[in-house]
């Protein structure tokens, strides 16, 4: 692909091995050219894209060098157009998975002043709580992580297996983990006795958001599944409700596969889905947000016919512009049907009834429902640390639903106070 700004010629190189060849020439010319030149000749978005592929070919460099054995991996993009998107937005750029990017001259290496911890614990193993322990432990710090699970991971686990690219972040942050000096307890609630025990002079709560099953009409009905529900069944939790509505069979399959293992492969989850799904032909899912429409794209590609409802006038919240624009045209074009502005939603046997925005009332058929709304901020935990005199941070969800980039920033930026760093200035 070849671009023109500003008479230079910008080549991509996507897909070539050559990369340590075109990485530099691809730069300098990039730094020839101006932004405010491509958009008086009207091509801003190609010139954004060159400087994104320029970008990718360099990460695809680093990763080989780091395979061959540098001491550390790169960051895995996830492809969220998070950096390419503050390009339309006009604001300063920044990464959904690299809290640092765009500020690495507003940031120096953090390093524990005097008043820094020596012991934190850190409760919740998702993205925010791997993040600051990562950060925590660099630092010299000794930290304790805690997971009331079986395994890391927290609902990015669950999100590998609906969007592959935030399994590449999943393995990064787990290796990171394990290559650290972090104590880690799987299978470890925590509670005043544990913390008693442990004695930390700080705690990081990174627990995520509580899920509640939203008020709605038909909620209780067998053929309804929370995301709760599905989330432990594709990853092989056989205790829980959804495992119940889902078949003497299905159980069985669940729990062989988390006897075998086999349920924390998301890579053999997502290909054996293609063949076998425990859900029926037509799938409606309520909530249009990140989860909703990523679920979407997840069940469109095994051949289910998806509808998916938002009360809210535009869907994909939580995405940015780009990757918004992009995962929605797709859905669109995979004949996934759309719906923004509902109300009075209603879940019937075999239906789901709601109102449009000039009231005429619609009723889409559906085999199985799947709720995927009714996440809030849950900082009760935290709350009752604080009260029993612990000094506390809470990060990610459980400060209100902010994803993946929320999560991994909050962790970078608890981690910064506690260790004593001035925070990094964000423009809104």
């Amino acid at each position: 692909m070849t671009a023109q700004a500003g008479g230079v010629q910008l080549d991509a190189h996507l897909g070539r091995h050559d990369v340590d060849a075109t990485d530099d020439v691809a730069d300098q010319r990039l730094d020839q050219t101006t932004f405010t030149t491509a958009q008086q000749r009207g091509q801003f978005s190609r010139l954004v894209d060159q400087r994104q592929n320029v970008l990718f070919v360099r990460g695809r460099r680093r990763c080989v060098q780091q395979r061959a054995g540098q001491p550390r991996a790169a960051r895995p993009c996830i492809y969220c157009y998070t950096c390419v998107s503050t390009a339309y937005l006009r604001q300063p750029l920044r990464c959904a998975v690299n809290p640092d990017t765009g500020f690495e001259c507003e940031r120096s290496e953090a390093a524990k002043s005097l008043s820094a911890p020596r012991h934190v614990v850190v409760i919740g193993g998702g993205p925010g709580g791997m993040e600051a322990a990562c950060r925590l432990d660099e630092a010299g710090v000794k930290v304790t992580l805690v997971e009331a699970g079986a395994r890391l991971g927290g609902t990015l686990r669950f999100a590998a297996l609906a969007y592959p690219p935030n399994g590449d972040l999943l393995d990064y942050l787990t290796a990171q983990i394990g290559q650290s000096t972090v104590d880690v307890h799987c299978n470890t609630p925590a509670t005043p006795d544990l913390l008693r025990r442990l004695a930390p002079d700080a705690v990081v709560v990174a627990t995520g958001a509580r899920r509640t099953m939203p008020e709605l009409p038909g909620a209780d009905l067998p053929h309804v599944f929370s995301g709760d529900d599905l989330r432990a069944l594709m990853l092989g939790n056989v205790a829980g409700e959804g495992a119940r509505k889902a078949g003497l069979g299905t159980r069985l399959a669940a729990r062989l596969g988390a006897a075998s293992g086999l349920s924390a492969n998301a890579a053999l989850i997502r290909t054996a889905t293609k063949a076998w799904l425990p859900l029926g032909k037509r799938i409606v899912i309520l909530g249009g947000e990140l989860v909703g429409v990523e679920l979407a794209e997840f069940l469109a590609g095994r051949g289910r016919e998806v509808t998916v409802l938002e009360p809210a006038p535009r869907l994909g919240k939580g995405l940015l512009l780009v990757r918004r624009m992009r995962l929605l045209s797709e859905l669109k074009e995979h004949g996934v049907a759309l719906q923004g502005g509902v109300s009075e939603l209603a879940i019937e046997p075999g239906a789901v009834r709601y109102k449009v925005q000039d009231d005429t009332v619609v009723r889409v058929p559906a085999d199985h429902v799947i709720v995927a709304m009714g996440a809030t901020g849950d900082t009760s935990l935290a709350d009752t640390l604080i009260a029993q005199g612990h000094r506390v941070e809470v990060i990610g969800d459980a400060t209100g639903v902010s994803y993946i980039e929320g999560a991994i920033r909050g962790g970078a930026e608890a981690a910064r106070r506690l260790l004593g760093n001035p925070p990094v200035e964000r423009a809104a």
